[in-house]
């Protein structure tokens, strides 16, 4: 019995640990902008764009951002914005995330619309972007 509790145990820290985000560096993002700007067909006009912070509401724009998401791990297709890793990746060196989970829970919405994934993704990603600007231009500088 106790042998069988010990290996229950063993399986569920491994499944645990195997679940466990993550964090991207900004190696990452600069490795996953330039494969999501060549896969989604990124002009040199909309590089400028998003180095302003500026991300029109176009296909590709969509398509780009929902790519980083996905790479990320912050996103999936039919389940939506992964809170919880959100969190982890914009919540760095804080000690106290609630307000951060907070703003993210009002922009990651359950696509009640029924959009398709890359629209999904970049309303969420715009209201956060509204919300938060002086932390994704924190983690922008930092990854430029």
């Amino acid at each position: 019995m106790k042998t069988a509790i010990a290996i229950l145990l063993c399986a569920l820290l491994g499944l645990a640990s195997a679940t466990e985000y993550k964090l991207r560096t900004p190696e990452d993002l600069q490795a996953a902008r330039k494969e999501c700007g060549a896969s989604s067909k990124v002009t040199e006009a909309l590089i400028a764009k998003y180095k302003a912070l500026d991300y029109p509401d176009d296909e590709i724009t969509r398509n780009y951002i929902k790519c980083i998401f996905v790479k990320f791990d912050l996103f999936e297709d039919t389940k939506g914005f992964k809170v919880e890793n959100l969190v982890s990746q914009l919540g760095q060196g804080k000690e106290d995330k609630t307000a951060l989970k907070a703003d993210i829970e009002k922009c990651a919405d359950k696509n009640e619309q029924k959009s398709p994934a890359n629209v999904w993704v970049y309303r969420g990603f715009k209201c956060f972007l509204t919300k938060n600007l002086p932390l994704v231009q924190a983690a922008v500088q930092k990854n430029n």
